[in-house]
């Protein structure tokens, strides 16, 4: 008898309460459930398709969850528009394209700096920038301006790209600008010229 002892584990455990075994099944089913969703969260967390020109022009990504209207109301190109603030602002980018033709980057940038005297109700520029060592080079531009009863903040981004000028502008009120910013800077840098 004293050999069928020595294999007897379970009396030398402690009772686990029905509770202890519940919380242990409990434990082991949203592992279970945590593995078998692990490629549903890679998705969620992948990337976001960028947007692709229908004639091929270009390709853009707007920011996560941003809608993407291309029906061309507004010229060639889209608008993307973010949730609206608090104060019931949408911000917004407005992506453009033309023809280069022999207009040099720096001629299309200071005509575009003389419309936009003429354009904007107290227009203020905060920060003119040119990046022509850039591949692709662009010329960048921070301002603000009234528009109604609300000041505005805009970055304008102008790149030369495959013969075209591509001119990206993001916008949101001076409120909501500061937390946008970076996020126009890196939606405007996944214009890609030719939509690759």
């Amino acid at each position: 008898m004293s050999s069928q002892a020595e294999f007897r584990f379970a009396s030398d455990a402690p009772e686990t309460s029905a509770a202890g075994r519940w919380l242990k099944r409990l434990l082991a089913a949203a592992v279970c459930l945590g593995l078998f969703l692990l490629p549903l969260f890679g998705w969620i967390a992948a990337e976001p398709t960028p947007y692709r020109d229908p004639a091929g022009v270009f390709a853009f990504t707007p920011p996560d969850g941003w809608s993407v209207d291309d029906s061309g109301h507004m010229g060639p190109g889209l608008v993307a528009k973010g949730p609206a603030s608090a104060s019931g602002a949408e911000p917004l980018i407005h992506l453009t394209h033309e023809p280069a033709g022999r207009v040099p980057l720096d001629v299309r940038w200071q005509t575009l700096l003389g419309q936009m005297r003429f354009d904007f109700e107290r227009l203020r520029y905060l920060s003119l920038e040119e990046h022509e060592e850039a591949k692709p080079p662009y010329m960048q531009g921070l301002y603000s301006y009234t528009s109604g009863d609300k000041e505005m903040v805009a970055l304008t981004r102008v790149v030369l790209a495959e013969g075209r000028f591509f001119q990206l502008t993001g916008v949101a009120t001076a409120d909501d600008f500061e937390g946008l910013h970076q996020t126009f800077l890196a939606a405007f840098d996944t214009l890609r010229a030719g939509g690759k």
